[in-house]
């Protein structure tokens, strides 16, 4: 892929922006994938938010996988099982993807329809309001495959939740719903799926009528408690992430799901 990313060559990613509103909107686009991202999907949004944080006329951000289909999926497992320990830490693999959500200094608003799982969930967390579908399904399936996640979930979900929930998400991979989530603190707000990307919209356009740079240090304000420990928890959790590369049962875990099969994990 080129190193030269313009907002009108974009593949994976969908990008309008409303300079009226003052609103911009993010859409994953790789349906037959259930939006499962690749290396180049993280390219692109990188330097979208990169973009978009130039722009004055931008000043609040949706996120979304559309009405229709799923928000994202995760990493596309075609990809991950190809990264060896050494090479994801000579990439800093993720890394970029998670700076970019850090140094995105204005509001960014998850509005999650289907399947928001491991690294889908990740992003959401990352944004800094999740609305999702009553029926919409988080969660960070990552063990299941023979390996952790690795940009920023179990950091995020932890301060939302609490260690003890948090971990019992993490540690059996098991999933749960937009009203079980907002019941639990995560999801901002639940709606009919048709009526997601409306109320974010109206939501990101209250926002943008707000004083830019205001709404920015406010923003940073709430992130100052999230962020006291976060940057060294990220690290941690990298290299952890990285050093299930090597494992066999990380190969076995994600050879059985695209053969579509149960795994046989030999704890090795």
């Amino acid at each position: 892929m080129s190193t030269q990313i313009t907002m009108n060559n974009l593949q994976d990613l969908k990008l309008s922006t409303d300079a009226d509103k003052g609103v911009a909107l993010i859409q994953f686009n790789r349906p037959a994938k259930r939006n499962a991202f690749s290396q180049n999907t993280i390219h692109e949004l990188v330097a979208v938010l990169a973009h978009l944080d130039a722009l004055d006329s931008v000043r609040a951000l949706i996120i979304t996988g559309g009405p229709d289909g799923h928000f994202c999926a995760g990493m596309d497992l075609n990809e991950l099982v190809q990264i060896t320990t050494a090479e994801a830490h000579r990439r800093f693999f993720l890394k970029d993807l998670t700076d970019a959500f850090a140094r995105f200094s204005k509001p960014i608003i998850a509005a999650v329809n289907g399947y928001a799982l491991g690294g889908g969930f990740e992003i959401a967390l990352a944004c800094d309001i999740i609305y999702a579908a009553e029926d919409a399904m988080f969660g960070l399936p990552e063990v299941k495959i023979g390996t952790i996640p690795g940009a920023g979930g179990t950091q995020r979900l932890a301060r939302a939740l609490g260690k003890h929930k948090a971990m019992e998400f993490v540690l059996t991979g098991d999933s749960a719903s937009g009203s079980e989530f907002e019941r639990l603190g995560v999801v901002s707000k639940v709606f009919p799926s048709s009526e997601v990307i409306p109320a974010a919209t109206k939501l990101a356009e209250r926002i943008a009528g707000l004083s830019g740079p205001v709404i920015q240090t406010a923003k940073q304000a709430v992130l100052t408690v999230e962020n006291s420990n976060l940057d060294a928890g990220m690290v941690h959790e990298k290299s952890l992430y990285y050093s299930t590369f090597s494992l066999g049962d990380f190969q076995e875990g994600v050879s059985s799901f695209l053969q579509k099969r149960a795994p046989k994990f030999k704890h090795l």
